[in-house]
């Protein structure tokens, strides 16, 4: 199973799409390949003795600009439809938890030495690593009976391989736990409808931009139902309403194919 989940990783990073990206001042909050970057800046400090040293002191220093700065991005990061990182954060326990893993924050690309002699880098951390600290424990109900499908890269043939929620048009927002409601306001898909395990790998939800990227991410790629979301629900405008009739079309995928246990589930936004 873990090599399973592992691949199905592999191939959802490797997704053609058109990202929900927040672009930030000093790095990014990437909702479709699922991870938070951040750039710092460092000046080679007066004290260097040499070129070579001066070098190495602003490295570390633009890394732990970086390091910085990608607290403060992650304190802003959408967690629900009414709740955002920092309010997670004032738990002591997940506020170290979190700040641990970020100092384990890799570089990506290489420094950039800039005319007036600093230098940036980037760093960033995948959402994998913050979903596993704050997704709560969920217990998914025992799979129906059916043939389900083991990945969203390999459907069952005629089967539906997800669910592409359109939510165009209605002001979503992107955030790393979102639900799925029917119109009395009833999660259809949300904490205790999925594997955890799932979540925090893959994160409970992709995005995209347009309908023809949506349909070949390897989320949902294959044949995926798509229903049009009617209304958006919560303070932070993330959680989806679909009809009622809809609901009944995604109760009977996911009873048959997994699609919601698995987060097959991809919601487009503007």
């Amino acid at each position: 199973m873990k090599r399973l989940i592992g691949l199905t990783a592999i191939l959802w990073t490797m997704a053609f799409s058109q990202g929900v990206v927040t672009q930030l001042e000093k790095g990014s909050i990437n909702y479709s390949d699922q991870t938070i970057s951040a750039i710092g800046i460092g000046f080679v400090p007066q004290n260097a003795i040499n070129a070579g040293q001066a070098r190495r002191m602003a490295l570390r220093i633009a890394k732990q600009d970086a390091l910085r700065q990608l607290i403060e991005i992650v304190n802003g990061v959408t967690l629900t439809s009414e709740t955002t990182m920092s309010g997670a954060m004032v738990d002591d326990v997940i506020n170290t938890k979190v700040q641990g893993f970020i100092r384990g924050a890799r570089q990506t690309g290489q420094p950039k030495y800039l005319s007036d002699t600093s230098v940036e880098v980037e760093y960033a951390v995948p959402m994998s690593g913050i979903s596993d600290i704050v997704l709560p424990p969920v217990t998914v109900p025992a799979a129906a009976t059916g043939t389900p499908a083991t990945a969203a890269t390999t459907p069952t043939t005629g089967g539906i391989t997800g669910v592409i929620i359109d939510a165009r048009g209605l002001q979503a927002r992107p955030a790393m736990a979102p639900r799925i409601l029917d119109q009395n306001g009833n999660p259809v898909y949300g904490p205790g409808t999925y594997s955890r395990e799932y979540a925090v790998t893959n994160g409970v939800a992709g995005y995209s931009k347009s309908l023809e990227a949506a349909q070949k991410d390897p989320r949902v790629m294959g044949n995926p139902l798509v229903v049009k979301g009617v209304a958006t629900a919560g303070t932070n405008r993330t959680d989806i309403t679909i009809s009622n009739a809809d609901v009944s079309k995604i109760d009977a995928a996911n009873r048959s194919y997994n699609v919601l246990k698995d987060c097959r589930v991809l919601i487009l936004l503007d």
